[in-house]
């Protein structure tokens, strides 16, 4: 398997006091290998081992992506005209939680995998790289295993909260 060297890491969060400064384990000018889709090796960019390829991060932070244990991605339809309403002191009740099922129900396979990619492109570049996929929006023991089949299909890790 090759490697790959993130050089010239301007700083580096470890989040390991024994690899760097502080409760962050913060490395100044660092360097960083990784082989496939494991980190191998962090530490002073003067010690960087050698790899099949280096890439100059010119400088950039890296710190560890971000967590976000409660993501409910599967449904259809939004809300936004509701939450401007809401906003403006009218009522919950003509939306709700109520038209995200029937919108969700109604979907084909291809419009909730879709609004699902949609909504993890948006978590990935938000910094968001954990996260669990909940379902909740079927509220049907059918229709929560179609979007959890769904998910599971495309995401990494799913919850089912029907």
């Amino acid at each position: 398997m090759s490697a790959t060297a993130l050089t010239n890491i301007g700083s580096l969060i470890t989040n390991d006091e024994t690899l760097g400064d502080g409760i962050l384990g913060l490395i100044k000018d660092a360097a960083l290998v990784f082989e496939g889709d494991q980190i191998s090796w962090v530490g002073p960019a003067a010690r960087v081992p050698v790899t099949d390829q280096q890439i100059d991060l010119a400088g950039r932070a890296v710190l560890p992506g971000f967590v976000d244990s409660h993501a409910h991605l599967m449904f259809a339809g939004e809300r936004s005209a509701e939450f401007a309403a809401r906003m403006a002191g009218g009522q919950y009740e003509p939306g709700g939680i109520r038209s995200t099922v029937a919108k969700t129900r109604g979907a084909s396979d291809g419009e909730l995998e879709s609004n699902l990619l949609r909504l993890v492109d948006e978590l990935h570049r938000c910094g968001i790289t954990t996260f669990e996929t909940k379902s909740g929006y079927g509220l049907t023991t059918v229709d929560e295993t179609r979007a959890l089949k769904i998910a599971n299909r495309l995401t990494p890790e799913t919850t089912f909260l029907g």
